[in-house]
């Protein structure tokens, strides 16, 4: 019987670099379009490190709200304004509680509601609600975020 020979040459493998971030292009919308226009970001459960990854974070009715939370040393835990929320009839920012100085916890009392935040750890959260229906616009609800936001102070 003859012997069989097998000739194994190793495989050059070329490494490619991958992306390390999953990068979501923003959406920008007029302030007449309806929010039943505007799509769902579903990227979620990020540490939010700069103001610049709000950008791809937050849906664009409340962007220049959560920035000016933002800089204002206010941590913004999760909003939402876009067609989803037209059936439960409102946007939200939620904010932590914990992290609210005494007199930025009056502030958001004031105009939220206090409700638990599921995640690793169960916190207080403050939901802080603008209405929204059929016929709001992106407009209206940024116009309503950025006051909201304008009435917590610096921490």
């Amino acid at each position: 019987m003859s012997e069989k020979r097998f000739d194994i040459r190793p495989k050059k493998f070329k490494i490619h670099e991958l992306p390390k971030r999953f990068e979501i292009t923003k959406t920008m919308y007029p302030g007449s379009t309806l929010l039943s226009e505007v799509e769902q970001i579903r990227e979620g459960g990020l540490t939010v490190e700069r103001e610049e990854d709000l950008d791809r974070l937050v849906e664009a009715p409340l962007l220049e709200a959560c920035k000016i939370l933002y800089r204002k040393g206010i941590r913004t835990e999760f909003s939402s304004a876009n067609r989803a929320d037209i059936t439960s009839g409102f946007a939200y920012i939620v904010v932590d509680a914990g992290s609210l100085t005494e007199q930025n916890k009056e502030v958001a009392l004031r105009m939220g509601e206090t409700e638990m935040m599921h995640g690793s750890v169960e916190r207080p959260g403050v939901w802080l609600k603008i209405p929204v229906g059929e016929n709001t616009t992106v407009g209206e609800v940024e116009t309503v975020s950025i006051e909201i936001a304008n009435r917590f102070d610096q921490q």
